[in-house]
């Protein structure tokens, strides 16, 4: 018997099939090129990126701490002590454990004390790159170390790299172990890293010819009579330039290399220091402690104190004037609770923080060098919570 309806076609002939993989081939045999050039593209791109950011991270790094180059140094301790084409070293008071340091820049608890203040004869070390040992003079205010701790910045080659320009930045502060920086920096041949500017007769900017580099403080103490020739030449820098390289290898096109450039000035560079604030400051004549109780509870304890005769008048040179607070049964003041600014006649602070016993309150006038007056205390206060 003949059916009527057409016969239903199942499936693919082999000429369909072929072709279709004909087709795939050719899809993809073009996409792949395209997909390969898009990712090394963005490879490429990455790996640019990366080499400028390294170089910016590198310039930055040095820039933050040498603008403030010379916070905190007492009025013997140099500002910059080497200016190398591989190398700079300075002081500043850059981080403190105490939080009532007022110069310094960044606060730290857990730091290493030995990097927060200045380094002894007894603990010298050797300037990067150089056979100059530093300091070889104890810098101190009042008998008190100065709060400037010297830092160093240096490159040296990388033995590991292909390249022999390629050096691997590092930083050190007084004797505490140097600390990596960066890596893949490169310093084409016959050219240095750091260059520095001082100002010639006409105010303008001169560069300080590399063939007259390194310059190094070398006299003792700054402002001596010692003070001249080469030690003289770092007190006369007022800029410092950083040409900063940064290394990326492209699979196709080879080393690609990313430059930042970058001036910074000194901005504590050649301002007037006096060698001395002249004798110990005059101590305020006056200073009461009145306890402030709410419902019978003790509140605060109110102090009042006066100038001392110092600040506006004599050899005006108070800064500042500390609080201390002690047990009557204890012999040490401590550290002090707070620090105001000399700027009025009478002064009067509330503490808030109070704990049972029996308190006095100490006040000290502090001069620019700096240097403490003897402490003002006020009568005993006992405070008794009900």
């Amino acid at each position: 018997m003949r059916t009527t309806g057409k016969s239903r076609r199942e499936g693919v002939t082999l000429i369909e099939m072929m072709i279709a993989i004909v087709l795939f081939v050719l899809v993809f045999g073009l996409a792949v090129p395209f997909f390969r050039y898009q990712a090394r593209s963005v490879s490429a791109s990455a790996g640019r990126l990366d080499a400028l950011q390294n170089a910016r991270y590198a310039q930055n790094a040095i820039d933050r701490d040498l603008r403030i180059a010379g916070i905190g140094i007492v009025a013997a301790q140099p500002l910059l002590v080497q200016a190398d084409g591989f190398a700079i070293t300075f002081n500043a008071d850059l981080t403190t454990k105490d939080i009532h340091d007022p110069s310094s820049i960044y606060y730290d608890p857990d730091i290493d004390s030995s990097g927060t203040i200045s380094m002894d004869r007894s603990n010298q070390v050797v300037l990067p790159l150089s056979a100059v040992s530093y300091p070889d003079s104890n810098y101190t205010a009042g008998g008190v170390p100065s709060t400037a701790e010297t830092i160093s910045y240096w490159l040296v080659k990388d033995s590991t790299a292909a390249r022999a320009d390629q050096y691997i930045l590092w930083r050190r502060v007084n004797a505490l172990a140097p600390r990596l920086v960066a890596k893949g920096i490169i310093v084409p041949a016959g050219q240095t890293f750091f260059q520095y500017f001082k100002p010639n007769s006409t105010g303008s900017l001169d560069s300080i010819k590399t063939a007259n580099l390194p310059l190094f403080h070398l006299a003792p103490v700054h402002g001596s009579p010692a003070d001249t020739g080469n030690s003289l030449q770092t007190d006369s820098v007022r800029v410092v330039r950083m040409t900063v390289t940064g290394l990326y290898n492209d699979p196709d096109k080879g080393p690609i290399m990313k430059t930042v450039v970058s001036a910074t000035k000194l901005l504590n560079a050649g301002m007037v220091r006096s060698t001395t604030c002249g004798d110990v400051p005059l101590p305020v004549t006056t200073a009461t402690a009145t306890l402030v109780s709410v419902g019978g509870v003790p509140s605060l304890v109110h102090l009042t104190w006066n100038s001392s005769l110092d600040q506006d008048n004599g050899e005006k040179d108070v800064a500042r004037y500390l609080v201390f607070k002690k047990l009557t049964s204890s012999g040490d003041w401590g550290s002090p609770i707070a620090d105001i600014a000399a700027s009025q006649p009478t002064y009067s602070l509330d503490d808030t923080s109070l704990s049972e016993g029996t308190w006095k309150y100490g006040i000290v006038a502090q001069d620019c060098s700096p240097t403490n007056s003897s402490i003002t205390s006020t009568g005993a206060i006992g405070v008794h919570f009900p």
